[in-house]
């Protein structure tokens, strides 16, 4: 049996010691061709020649601090483990939540647990009158973008250079609605 809750102090430590890696063959790759009168950008699905694993340790989070201000914390708890967590931050002034960090552990993935945690995320924004949801994403993480975009989230813009590993970001929106 699956449980979605507010984490415990004890569920913080299991959270935060999930393996967020994942596995890829596929990397987005942004394309920019600018003129004096006309600019335009795409991105291309491409497949890799081999698998790489991206190493996605979690930043030096304060779970501690981010359950004690209040934000939307929510662990899954299968038998006795904890075995995802997710993260959202909201922002009053926008009306909107920012998916922070989405994490299943790896033998839990394509489980439905993922979605279980968006589920809830999006109704403890719409208890708080949030219109939507917000997620950034590296342009590597081809399976949380397609995960992102089979739960309605649409493509929004992109960041480039305005983060310190120099990598493009993505970023999705959904209405809570």
């Amino acid at each position: 049996m699956l449980y979605i809750h507010r984490p415990t102090l004890h569920d913080l430590n299991e959270c935060a010691r999930l393996d967020a890696s994942y596995i890829t063959q596929r990397v987005w790759q942004m394309t920019m061709q600018a003129n004096a009168i006309d600019m335009q950008v795409s991105f291309h699905l491409v497949n890799l020649p081999r698998q790489m694993e991206i190493n996605a340790t979690l930043a030096d989070d304060n779970l501690l601090q981010f359950w004690q201000r209040g934000d939307c914390l929510l662990s899954a708890r299968k038998n006795n483990d904890i075995v995802g967590y997710l993260h959202m931050i909201p922002d009053i002034a926008i009306s909107a939540g920012s998916i922070y960090r989405h994490v299943v552990a790896p033998d839990y993935r394509r489980q439905g647990i993922g979605t279980k945690l968006l589920d809830y995320a999006l109704r403890w924004g719409q208890e708080r009158h949030l219109r939507s949801l917000l997620v950034t994403l590296h342009t590597k993480n081809h399976p949380a973008i397609e995960f992102y975009r089979a739960q309605g989230f649409s493509f929004c813009g992109f960041s480039e250079q305005t983060y310190n590993n120099q990598q493009i970001k993505l970023h999705f929106t959904r209405s809570t609605r």
